[in-house]
Order: structure tokens, then sequence, then C-alpha cells
């Protein structure tokens, strides 16, 4: 089955030389001492007013980053990464489009096999021709490592065939439609590897990994593996990529790119000069927008309101499309030993969310937040609220939850034993009801459902512990509740069998065949039940393009109740318009795509401008 599973003031001489740094100034909270110095840095600096300066929230030195995508400690592969090399397609999973970037054109000739044109305009920039070769070599690199010792492939690509120089053909291992097939292999846009081809193939250390690698069997390969996951080569002063910018200085907390010439889109792109800005507090990101230290920030906007008279007024959102959901995790205590889940039985968990009164959660969201406006089913807010997807009509007759119905709670409790004395419920064995919450002391649905329990009558353990201790808990299935924060980022980005089999099963420890009433939409099931398979039933998804399965899988969701989603956050980026915005770059990059920023210098439509 496929696994789809986010600086010192220059000057002519030394840019770092001198004067007060920015990230002194940030750490001093001298708001005042930053819109003094705003002027002359961010995009600003020696008169240069066309240099893009972008906030990094990476946050490690950049002279300890280095370009490989299997070392994880202080990787670069993301910021700068994306910026200075490039991928074939770009996967979009708040629309499900695919466009071409080094692609020229892609087709699926068979259920199992996608071929693919590359384009012969890009070159490394040393100016050797980027080929097929490189990146097969990445992705059978990426195959090799985790599959040794009897992993799982973490594609659906069971052959990369290298047909010329230009031409790929690859072989899947399970039958998908189009569109999966490039979201998950051309177009595959997760973690550090999906950023850009980083292989070069006839480098001497890539090709010498690459050959170990392919070719190697116990010891050798775990040392092999070893050597590729934990040594940082090449560094980001070193690496040479095939993307619009490359590299030209690294600073203490600044990365300077200027434009690679030769690139296919250099004509098209209006200025010269790329910076990267890294804050001493990756988490402080609208005092550096603000005062016109970067010109644009990746994420973490809509902002508080009591900041929101700041922002300058030429500020703009993009990214509109991507958001964060809060939601309750259920322990389902399927496969759990040593302890018994309060809310193993999925009435429990429909009475405990129907328990729940979210509106009085709305005035303790400080404008950041948003309620879930649906019922429990695994569609974005956004898409709900817009209802821009066929899935929003479905949805419309499904149980909604979270309105403090305690008439209905009660009834769902009683159908599984439990019974009131004086207020108070008991178990089915005449105990007190009691539910162990963990960490709910930073997570406002938390803290508002503990109140709601209390006062029908269900007793809370709440806990806030360690963050080690939460994770040894949460993997032994020793807790009831506990928050949980999922990225929502597209319809069918909520389905990824990563995210939905082999993340939130083992978080929820949820029954991977479930009995959903029917049809869909009757919780009373008129016409009986249907037993349905979850990872089956999303690869038949992928296989078919059948709005079916997701009509039955997000009626699983609802009957089933994993998890209840509460809350939901944008995770917009902030663009100050006064001198650089997106001119005719598809809807959905710029509110879609994590790094839409790089993305937008890529396409052949549309780019990033400087408008002066």
């Amino acid at each position: 089955m496929p696994s789809l599973s986010n600086r010192g003031m220059p000057n002519s001489s030394n840019r770092h030389s001198g004067g007060r740094s920015r990230r002194d100034i940030l750490k001093g909270g001298a708001v005042g001492g930053i819109a003094a110095i705003a002027g002359c840095i961010g995009g600003q600096s020696q008169g240069n007013e066309s240099r893009f300066t972008y906030f990094d929230p990476i946050g490690d030195p950049p002279s300890q980053r280095h370009f490989n995508p299997w070392n994880l400690s202080q990787t670069g592969a993301w910021h700068p990464g994306a910026n200075v090399f490039d991928r074939l397609a770009i996967h979009s999973p708040a629309t499900n489009e695919a466009f071409p970037i080094i692609a020229n054109s892609w087709e699926m000739t068979d259920s199992t096999t996608l071929e693919t044109e590359i384009s012969d305009e890009w070159t490394w920039h040393n100016g050797d021709p980027l080929v097929a070769q490189d990146w097969a070599m990445q992705w059978e690199m990426e195959i090799a490592i985790s599959t040794a010792d009897g992993g799982d492939n973490p594609t659906p690509m069971e052959e990369i065939e290298v047909v010329d120089d230009h031409f790929l053909r690859i072989h899947l291992n399970s039958e998908l439609s189009e569109i999966f097939a490039v979201q998950n292999t051309i177009g595959y846009y997760h973690g550090d590897i999906g950023r850009g081809i980083f292989t070069k193939h006839d480098d001497d250390q890539w090709s010498e990994w690459h050959e170990q690698l392919l070719n190697s069997e116990g010891d050798e390969l775990q040392s092999v593996i070893e050597d590729v996951t934990t040594t940082s080569y090449p560094n980001i002063e070193e690496g040479i990529g095939q993307g619009p910018f490359q590299v030209t200085e690294v600073g203490d907390d600044t990365v300077l790119m200027e434009k690679y010439e030769d690139h296919p889109r250099a004509d098209d792109i209006n200025f010269d000069e790329f910076e990267l800005w890294v804050p001493g507090e990756p988490g402080e990101r609208v005092q550096p927008y603000v005062n016109g230290i970067v010109n644009a920030v990746p994420g973490g906007y809509p902002i508080p309101e009591n900041q929101r008279n700041q922002l300058p007024d030429t500020h703009s959102l993009y990214r509109e499309g991507r958001t964060t959901n809060s939601l309750f995790c259920f322990n389902n205590g399927t496969g759990v030993e040593g302890y018994d889940s309060a809310v193993e039985s999925a009435n429990v968990r429909k009475a405990v969310s129907h328990v729940y009164d979210k509106q009085q959660t709305k005035g303790i969201l400080k404008g950041v937040k948003k309620l879930f406006d649906g019922p429990p089913c695994r569609i974005p807010g956004p898409t709900i609220e817009e209802g821009s997807h066929p899935s929003t009509d479905w949805i419309e007759d499904f149980p909604r939850y979270g309105q403090n119905d305690t008439e209905r709670a009660s009834e769902l409790l009683r159908q599984e034993g439990y019974e009131q004395d004086s207020g108070e419920w008991l178990t089915p064995d005449g105990d007190r009801f009691e539910i162990n919450i963990l960490n709910p002391a930073e997570h406002e649905h938390l803290q508002v459902l503990i109140e709601n329990l209390k006062d029908f009558g269900i007793a809370v353990d709440s806990e806030n512990v360690d963050a080690a201790t939460l994770d040894a808990r949460r993997q032994s299935g020793e807790y009831d509740i506990i928050p949980d924060g999922s990225s929502a980022n597209g319809v069918f980005a909520m389905w990824s069998p990563g995210l939905v089999v082999d993340w939130i099963q083992t978080l929820t420890n949820y029954e991977p065949e479930a009995e959903i009433p029917m049809p869909v939409g009757d919780p009373d099931g008129s016409s009986g039940t249907k037993t349905i398979n979850i990872a089956d039933h999303i690869d038949q998804w992928m296989t078919t393009d059948d709005d079916e399965y997701h009509k039955e899988l997000t009626w699983w969701w609802n009957q089933t109740l994993p998890e209840y989603e509460a809350l939901y956050e944008p995770d917009a980026g902030a663009l100050n318009t006064a001198n650089f915005e997106f001119d005719n770059v598809p809807d959905p990059i710029v509110n879609g795509v994590d790094d839409a920023m790089y993305i937008s210098l890529k396409m052949e439509e549309g780019t990033l401008r400087y408008k002066n």
C-alpha cells in the first residue's frame, strides 16, 4: 500500500561586522530599536530594495547546516534547500492537483506504471546538465535505507527505470490513480526528502553511497546507513543545486542567495538576491515582520487580536488553505495490554463528545484558533465553511456533537450499562466513572471539556506530565484522553495512509476493521451495518478515485470517533506587499503548498515579483 505519508547590519566590506545584530535586539525586546534600524535590513540594505528577506523558522545556525536529507540534524534541506534545489513536480494537497517543474509531462501507461519526461533546460549550478539518473539515485537510496532490516518502503515505487537522460519509467507496487501516483513519486512533498533533488549521480560521495546501499548486506549495510544518516555532506556553502538561487554567503544568522542566471525561470524573476534571516527565537514571528526585518514569514499567522493593529497596511496572507486541528484523542483500547481505557467503547466516546460544549471555548481563543464548525469527519474546517468539496454535502446530516447534549450523552451511557446515582455516573461495575486526561493545561478545548464532564457527573483525573512521560504513556496506551494537533491541509491529505494508518492508529489504538451503520448518514443503521478495513478502504479510494470510499471513511470517523475535532488554527504565512507580490501564481500553490514562496519562483506560470 502506498505511504503518503512541514544579523548585523551589512556594509560594503563585511555584511556581518560591527553594530548590534538583529538577534541581539530581538532578544532584548527592544521594539523601538527594531523600528529604528528596520530601514537598513530585511530587503533594504545598501539601497538594494529588491533583496527579498524571508523568515527562517528552523533556527539552526546557518554555518552548521547541510544539504543531506537523510541526516535530520542541522539539516538545510528545507531552508534554504527548497530554494537551491528543484523537484520534478509539486503536488498541492489543498486541491489534490499536481504542477510540473522539471518534468515536462507524465502519463500512466497502465495502472502500475508512471512515465515522465524531464526537461533538458535544467543544469546544476556548475553547469552540468540535470538528468533522470540524479532523481533516480535519490529515491533508490531512500528506499534502500528505509527497507533495510525489513523496514517498509515509504513509497509505492517498486522499481525506477531510467530509460535515458530525460525519461523515467516508474513501476509501482500497487495500482494507483494518476494523481496519487504523481503525489507519491515525482510530486512527493513530505519531509526533507521531497524538497528537491539533492543527489548528483556523478558526485563521488553520492555515487559511492548509492553503490554501497544497493550492493551491501548485514553489518556493512548498517555501516553505510550510519554514514549517510549522520554525515553533514555537503554543507550549504559547498553544495550545488539546480534551483533558481544559489548560496553565496553564510553568516551567523543569515544566508544570502543570488539568482542563478542559467535557471530556466531566471528571466521571469526580477530580483537578484534572496536572503534567509534566522532569528534567535524561531517562535517570535510578529515583530520581525512588523518592523521590516523580513518581507515574509512562512507560517504562524493569523496572530492574536491584540497584535493585529501593529501589522503594516500592506500586510497580506498566503498559505490560507493550510490549517491545524486541535483534537481530543481517545484511547480506543485495541491491542492495549495492562490498561483498561475508560473510553474504549464508541458509545462512551460519543457521550463524552456530546457533553462537550464547544461554544464555551469561543471566548478564550484570542482570535487565533476557530471553532471546528462541522461534525467529526476529517474534512478541513475551511473546506466545510466554503462548501468547496462534494463531501461538504454528504456530511450535513452527520451527528455533530459538541453541543452539551447531556440527554443524548445519558442515553448512550445507559446503553453501555452506566447508571447515575445522586448526580454521579457509575460504571457497569458500580465504580465511580472517572476519565484520565493527560496534559490539558495549555489546551483550551480540554479545559472546557473537563468542566463539562464534572458538571455532568463524570470524575476527571487531570495530569500534566513532561513530554517524555506523555510519549511513553501514549505508546503503551496508558491514558484515556490526550491532546492532539494534526495538520489539515486538504481533503485527500487528511486521509493519507501515513497519517491515518501509520500514525493515528498507533496514537488512538482504533480497531483496524469496523462495522458502521448503513446507509451513510443514518446512525440508527436502517439498512444494517457494513464492515470495512480502514487501510484497504483508503487504498481503494486512491486506486479508483471513487468518492464512495471517502464517504464511508468520513462516516466511520464520525461513528467511531478515534478523535474529536474541537478547534482549528489557520497556518497562513504573511507577506508584506509593499515591495513584493505573487504575480499570476496558481492559487493551489499560493494557498495550498507549505513552501509556496520557493515554489512560486520555479513555475512556468507566475512568480514572486519585485513590484518597484
